[in-house]
């Protein structure tokens, strides 16, 4: 692996060690310091949510170098963005409030809205979808 696209792992990986290090830091009352809880709560799991991805799509560039897949997590992260996360926020802010722990019933959505699970998916399969490809053109 050329030293770039090592330079560009690190950094994604210090990223997503950093995201996880300061998941409780409120960026919303350091950026908006008189909001109520649910704006709060919205903000900094829309911040954490959009910057692991940004991460992880980092960290597929640097290992593939392929448009097509960044096109893929781009899409995948629109769709978090625009259906995921509107529908956890409205059944989480309206079942339990703007609370650190989920039910059991949002738990699976919570993993999917904190953390880069659906991203993190795209390495394995990108992978197994190359060695596939190449195994049929021999």
């Amino acid at each position: 692996m050329p030293l770039k696209r090592l330079l560009l792992v690190i950094i994604a990986i210090i990223a997503l060690i950093a995201l996880y290090l300061f998941q409780r830091f409120n960026y919303a009352a350091a950026f908006f310091p008189d909001t109520n809880a649910n704006f709060q709560f919205i903000f900094n799991r829309t911040f954490r949510y959009f910057f692991n991805d940004l991460a992880v799509i980092l960290l597929l560039w640097a290992l593939f170098q392929s448009k097509k897949l960044l096109k893929i997590a781009f899409i995948l992260q629109l769709f978090g963005l625009v259906v995921v996360l509107p529908v956890y926020f409205y059944f989480k802010l309206s079942f339990e409030g703007p609370t650190e722990l989920s039910s059991p019933l949002l738990s699976f959505i919570h993993r999917i809205v904190v953390n880069p699970i659906l991203m993190l998916l795209l390495i394995p399969g990108w992978y197994y979808q190359q060695r596939l490809a190449q195994t049929n053109n021999r």
